[in-house]
């Protein structure tokens, strides 16, 4: 077959093999909706505290780093990371709290934050003004998620989640994986709000279609199971290359589900032993307890099942903009889990304010824990480069995901922010795998960037309406 001829497997193609007599699972029908992607799905991540300067940036010709050694190596990631270098944040009024609140609300927003009782956004974050001027056809526009579970208090109201509205407004940060998992995954119908009085029936549609798809899990059964008969009928209906497009979606959804299972208490009907690391993990109605969810022995296990989570979304079309934070503003995570010789019992403040830059045990430790977020964005790079889409593409060539922090090192600094962006970005990025490092570079020109990318036409953002562009950024 000429490449002129190239088949374009579609959501019309998946339907017309499936037939209007068989149940073919909704996240399914979404990850084939289109043949051709000409907006990216967009990924936004923010971490906290900074990082170690001297181990982030990659030096010499063999463009080497300590903390992101694994994701320049990874063949199916490296070659698609850009590099941000130089950008600083620009105050352009007198924010309140310091540089953990300016970061945390101000990178996305390009505003400064206000004093709402406590320092919250003093603007529309990207991803809310994206959502809000674009048509998006995803089941979702918009979701905001994060693992949030520190051992310790919130230092202001501010610091509990970053994507704002409206000034001062903040979007709520969804924390129960269980549940996030039953509203894209489990097929089953959405309830409506809970207001007035069809509220009660809402819940009570939200509370059985969360406790079926909880039964499920514990039971270790995927939702792919009810409607096994009819993915193999479509399945034997679809030429190779097409099946294996398939069978890459139904795969990662089924491992998806088998490590949520592995992490509920033993007791539950066919459920298995858990890993050590979940070990204070207990089943409720919704799956795994909020309150295990929340608590820090079960930070990692949660991080990377996010990491997984995000990627299956994403690749099926189910979210347009994803949002994603790792823990608050501020953050307070103590990463006992890391194993790191020296870890202080806080973290905050006795390593990452204590870097001062150069050789020290502070700095080294900020390494380590940098070179533990590169792992986790770097699986999550792995996975979306996993899932093949149209015109040899994968969902890692159609996606940006943009990694962020709201402190460009640990003592308050500001200036230098580490940015990575990863992803073809459905091809908005001319050419990816290397550094933009054109001088200082103010922060506004990040939410114009991701604007542009996304088809917003802009010529600045936030405090800053003419900024334009990352120089040195080839934009297609």
């Amino acid at each position: 077959m000429s490449s002129s001829a190239n088949f374009q497997f579609s959501r019309r193609t998946l339907m017309r093999a499936a037939g209007s007599t068989l149940l073919v699972p909704s996240f399914l029908k979404h990850a084939f909706a289109q043949t051709a992607v000409t907006r990216p799905n967009l990924v936004l991540l923010m971490q906290t505290n900074g990082t170690h300067p001297e181990t982030f940036w990659p030096t010499g010709t063999a463009w080497t780093s300590e903390i992101l050694k694994d994701m320049l190596a990874e063949p199916s990631v490296g070659p698609k990371v850009t590099l941000i270098k130089g950008v600083n944040l620009n105050k352009k009024g007198s924010p309140q709290g310091n540089g953990h609140d300016w970061g945390w609300h101000g990178l996305y927003s390009g505003v400064d934050n206000i004093s709402a009782g406590a320092p919250a956004g003093g603007g529309p974050s990207v991803d809310q003004i994206l959502i809000k001027q674009l048509t998006f056809t995803n089941p979702f526009k918009n979701l905001h998620c994060g693992v949030v579970a520190e051992n310790h208090s919130l230092i202001n109201a501010g610091r509990a989640s970053w994507p704002c509205a409206t000034a001062g407004q903040q979007l709520p940060v969804e924390t129960d994986i269980y549940a996030l998992y039953t509203r894209l995954f489990s097929s089953l119908p959405a309830a409506p709000a809970a207001t007035g009085a069809g509220g009660a029936a809402g819940m009570a549609t939200a509370n059985a279609a969360t406790a079926a798809a909880t039964l499920r899990l514990a039971q270790r059964k995927s939702v792919l199971d009810a409607v096994a008969t009819d993915l193999t009928l479509l399945e034997g209906r679809l030429g190779a290359s097409e099946r294996m497009k398939v069978d890459s979606h139904l795969s990662a959804v089924r491992d998806f589900e088998n490590r949520l299972s592995g992490n509920m208490t033993p007791g539950s009907p066919g459920s298995t032993t858990r890993p050590a690391s979940c070990s204070t993990m207990k089943p409720s109605q919704a799956g795994v307890s909020l309150k295990a969810q929340a608590d820090e022995a079960n930070a990692d296990t949660l991080m990377r099942l996010y990491m997984e989570f995000i990627a299956n979304a994403v690749a099926c079309n189910l979210v347009g903009v994803l949002t994603f934070q790792f823990g608050h503003g501020g953050g307070h995570f103590h990463y006992q889990w890391l194993n790191l010789p020296g870890m202080p019992a806080d973290f905050h403040d006795d390593a990452a304010h204590a870097d001062k830059g150069g050789p020290s045990v502070a700095g080294t430790l900020c390494t380590g824990v940098g070179q533990y977020y590169a792992q986790l964005v770097t699986d999550l790079g792995k996975r979306l480069a996993s899932f093949p889409q149209a015109n040899s593409k994968t969902a890692l060539d159609n996606s940006l995901v943009v990694w962020g922090n709201e402190l460009a090192t640990g003592p308050h600094g500001t200036n230098g922010y580490p940015i990575a962006l990863v992803g073809g970005a459905a091809g908005k990025l001319k050419r990816t795998g290397y550094m933009v490092d054109s001088g200082a570079q103010i922060h506004q020109r990040l939410g114009c960037t991701i604007q542009n990318i996304m088809g917003l036409p802009s010529t600045g953002f936030g405090a800053e309406p003419a900024c334009g562009n990352f120089v040195g950024l080839e934009l297609a």
